[in-house]
């Protein structure tokens, strides 16, 4: 039997609740932490697992480099020669590595002295070969942020020196921070310790990492510290332990290496990943409404989000029918994953591919669209039937 909606139909099916190990010990609470602001956040799947003022915009001094490595990096390949203008030779204030005009720097190196020494001349030296002024660098900046979901910030320069218009929240900061972990070049570098740096006709200079947390935190491996008197001390935090990683923000934190050790402490103890869906696992195989056919519900990707320890997990599906037959590239549904560890946030955790059959007669399948659904609770994992 054909079945056509004049208008979208929408069903929900929500599927058991299926509790995960409960650990022997209660669930460690979340820090006391002098930060005006900060997040702790997943790296895999954007989950804010704690968070304080996150949407307050704060001048965010040097953590602005994170975004500006990743605006070259995407523009500008590690062997790409850049020009040394007098903008960036006359940049002397706070951190630099005097840059000299006529000079022609391998990006990679600028890159290095940018994210490790924190160099503001080579912030200039690769914006201005990025978009070919700092003006024009600052639109890109925005523009970008505001495609990775960072809509509450705004920035005027690409070194993060003290402008009332500059200012960033410290969930934006983690969001841009998670999309640049994911660009390799950019995790070596923040992970990386010690770097020597080749100079143009001059001596190497060694570069000490500016992140101390590298050398006292466990699976420490990034990324990015930040001070004017302004902001107070800020600093972006990464840790990996056992493949899994967390993100954790500080903004005007006096202490700010205990802090974000505090906030990966307890994401560590108080959270662990969980396989909420595994690529091609079934979800759904059920009718769709108003006649015989049947859809399958497939999770294209393997999807891991946090869960906190002993919580229950569940798994609701939404398909959209939208009249037959189904066409190829169609979305047809969403796959939510949540538990009972509440969450204010928003991000994307997994989806469907749907396959349309004809019960008792030939199979005709199709292969879907992938649907990446958002929703602000942990996800967990089942079969919603």
């Amino acid at each position: 039997m054909r079945w056509i909606a004049a208008a979208a139909l929408v069903f929900h099916l929500l599927a058991a609740v299926i509790s995960t190990p409960a650990p022997a010990a209660p669930t460690p609470r979340p820090p006391i932490i002098g930060a005006t602001s900060a997040v702790l956040m997943d790296a895999r799947s954007g989950r804010v697992l704690h968070a304080k003022s996150p949407d307050v915009p704060r001048p965010p001094a040097s953590t602005t480099k994170i975004l500006t490595a990743l605006l070259a990096m995407e523009a500008l390949t590690d062997e790409t020669l850049v020009p040394i203008h007098e903008r960036a030779s006359e940049e002397r204030s706070g951190s630099a590595i005097g840059l000299e005009a006529g000079e022609r720097w391998k990006a990679r190196d600028l890159l290095y002295a940018l994210l490790m020494h924190s160099a503001n001349d080579a912030a200039i030296a690769l914006a201005e070969a990025v978009a070919g002024s700092l003006d024009q660098f600052a639109v890109q900046m925005n523009a970008r942020a505001k495609t990775l979901g960072a809509r509450r910030s705004h920035f005027n320069s690409p070194h993060g020196r003290y402008h009332p218009r500059h200012l960033a929240t410290a969930y934006d900061l983690a969001v841009i921070a998670r999309a640049a972990l994911r660009i390799p070049r950019f995790a070596e570098i923040v992970r990386t310790q010690t770097w020597s740096l080749a100079r143009p006709g001059q001596q190497s200079m060694m570069l000490i990492n500016t992140n101390s947390l590298l050398w006292r935190y466990r699976g420490a491996d990034g990324v990015k510290t930040g001070w004017i008197a302004q902001s107070g001390p800020c600093l972006i935090a990464s840790a990996t332990r056992d493949g899994w990683q967390l993100i954790a923000v500080v903004l005007n934190a006096p202490r700010m290496y205990r802090d974000a050790a505090a906030l990966l402490d307890y994401g560590f103890a108080a959270f662990s990943p969980v396989r909420a869906a595994a690529a091609g696992e079934i979800l759904y195989d059920g009718p769709l409404p108003g006649g015989a056919r049947f859809l399958v519900a497939v999770a294209e990707d393997e999807v891991v989000v946090p869960v906190r320890r002993g919580a229950s997990i569940a798994t609701r599906i939404t398909l959209l029918s939208t009249g037959a037959p189904v066409r190829s590239g169609q979305i047809v549904g969403t796959a939510v994953f949540s538990s009972g560890a509440p969450s204010r946030r928003q991000a994307p955790v997994g989806g469907l591919h749907l396959a349309c059959a004809n019960v008792g007669a030939t199979c005709r399948s199709r292969r879907f669209r992938l649907l990446r659904s958002s929703s602000g609770r942990t996800r967990g994992r089942r079969r919603g039937r």
